[in-house]
Parts: structure tokens; C-alpha cells; sequence
């Protein structure tokens, strides 16, 4: 599938609650910055949160603009890995349909 000229999003944002360890900054960095590749038009800036949302719940809300189209996804999961995971595949998912 044919991307909008940028293998990556240029300006990624990650914001981590004090409770969340300060390894999930780079995996989340690492996991939505190539999503661009997959987008329709450019996509230079996402906006990533990651917060402890109970004992044992991590919540992971992204905010992508697409050319000025917000493409927004939130996962929730028992580790930071797997909630970013989980909006990663989201986000892939959307993407894939906003060529349509």
C-alpha cells in the first residue's frame, strides 16, 4: 500500500504518568512513529498518553493528525506493552481504511 512520502511521523509526543516505568516512553515512540508509512496523506505529529488507570490497568489514548484529520485510538491492558501494542493495531487498522 502506497504511503503519503513519510516512512515515519515526524513529531511524536510521549506522555507517561508517574506511575508508568520510563522504558514505555521509547516503546511507545518506537511502536507508533512508523505508522505513518500506512497513512494516506502526511502525518507529522502524534500525540501519545500512557496512564495507570487502576491497580492493574494501563491506559494508552493516541491522537494522530492526518493531514488535519484526527485519527484518535485508546486501549486499556495489564501492561504497557500490551495496551500499546493494542493501539498500534488500531491505529494500523484505521489508516489502512482511511485509503478507501
Amino acid at each position: 500500500m502506497k504511503h503519503a512520502g513519510a516512512a515515519e511521523i515526524g513529531n511524536v509526543v510521549v506522555e507517561l504518568d508517574g506511575r508508568i516505568a520510563t522504558e514505555a516512553r521509547k516503546y511507545a515512540h518506537d511502536k507508533i512513529t512508523p505508522l505513518a508509512r500506512y497513512s494516506p496523506e502526511l502525518t507529522e505529529f502524534a500525540h501519545v498518553r500512557l496512564a495507570a488507570t487502576g491497580p492493574r490497568t494501563i491506559t494508552v489514548h493516541v491522537n494522530l493528525d492526518v493531514n488535519g484529520t484526527p485519527v484518535v485510538a485508546k486501549a486499556e491492558a495489564a501492561t504497557f506493552e500490551e495496551a500499546v501494542d493494542a493501539v498500534h493495531d488500531q491505529l494500523h487498522s484505521r489508516l489502512l481504511r482511511m485509503h478507501n
